[in-house]
């Protein structure tokens, strides 16, 4: 059975919909907390991005030290 060109098109229409849903962007223009942004970078400022990566590092090198 071929489909008929109505049931072609609402299945098109039907997936634009569905795409127009998932690509909205998740930030609506004129909706950010500008005063939180900036709070957030000057926290940023002096922060160590290192840290992070050196702390899980030495956690691995001493994982099993506690089964010595």
């Amino acid at each position: 059975m071929e489909p008929t060109l109505e049931a072609v098109v609402a299945r098109l229409e039907t997936l634009e919909r569905k795409v127009a849903q998932l690509t909205k962007p998740t930030v609506r223009p004129g909706t950010a907390n500008w005063d939180a942004v900036e709070k957030a970078m000057r926290e940023l400022e002096d922060y160590d991005f290192d840290a992070w990566r050196e702390q899980r590092e030495y956690d691995l090198r001493h994982a099993t030290d506690h089964l010595k």
